[in-house]
């Protein structure tokens, strides 16, 4: 399988269709067919779901355009690094959980890319599992992450201050009137959490008996779509402070009671 093969599949997946595809990667539509036709061949399966004016992807062709991607995008920043070695230019990847914590991080990082105009920033925001799973394949330089996260496996240091958690409730909602939340308070209420295990567990051991998995009616990996949830009254969102504006969702925000916070 060569690089040339897997950008002729990316790109056919980006057009979505093999003529498209053709065309605005310069080269005839039976010959690009026809590669196609030969990585069936070679890997024994089917990629494509074939119609008379479009074609989709099977499962496993989704899977291997995925991956493509990620082959691509490490390839073309490895050509890009050694352009010129005396050079300081390329792509810095960082990886950040949603927090107001990362200012830190993205204040040093203007401060070089101010100084080596060549190097280009990307952010990518995630949880913790989704930046340590981009570590671990290449795809990023260095993440921030927020506890609960395991870091056995990784050099790390430590960025100033804590994130608070609490519940984000709509304003309109009677519980909206109280200073604190405490474990009491969410006994049997409807409950949208991360997805995130290490979450969970943390949420159990601050709330003990009070806390049932069942009340979990949502899960999520970033927060904004959780809140469009929680406006229409479908549960309460265990979260951090800072991350959903007040105004903009009329949602508020609650710290739990004894204190939770971590640090990143």
């Amino acid at each position: 399988m060569e690089l040339r093969t897997l950008r002729y599949l990316v790109a056919i997946a980006d057009a979505g269709t093999i003529t498209a595809a053709a065309n605005a990667i310069h080269i005839s539509q039976p010959a690009l067919s026809r590669q196609m036709q030969e990585l069936e061949t070679e890997l024994g399966t089917k990629l494509f779901n074939r119609k008379s004016r479009a074609i989709s992807l099977t499962a496993n062709g989704t899977y291997l355009v995925n991956r493509a991607r990620q082959i691509l995008t490490l390839t073309d920043a490895a050509v890009a690094d050694i352009v010129d070695d005396h050079a300081v230019s390329g792509t810095l990847a960082i990886g950040l959980g949603e927090s107001r914590l990362n200012q830190i991080v993205l204040k040093a990082a203007q401060q070089l890319i101010a100084a080596f105009p060549d190097v280009t920033l990307q952010l990518y925001s995630g949880n913790a599992d989704d930046i340590k799973e981009r570590l671990d394949h290449g795809l990023l330089d260095f993440g921030v992450v927020i506890d609960p996260a395991d870091t056995y496996k990784y050099a790390y240091r430590r960025i100033p201050g804590e994130n608070c958690w609490g519940l984000l409730i709509p304003i309109s909602d009677p519980l909206a009137a109280q200073t604190a939340i405490s474990p009491e308070t969410i006994r049997g209420q409807a409950l949208i959490v991360s997805e995130r295990e290490p979450v969970v567990k943390m949420l159990t051991d601050w709330a003990g008996h009070a806390f049932n998995p069942n009340q979990v009616v949502a899960r999520y990996n970033l927060i904004y779509n959780a809140g469009l949830l929680a406006q229409l009254g479908s549960g309460y969102i265990v979260g951090l402070s800072h991350l959903i504006g007040h105004d903009e969702m009329q949602l508020k925000f609650i710290p739990f009671s004894p204190t939770l916070t971590t640090k990143m």
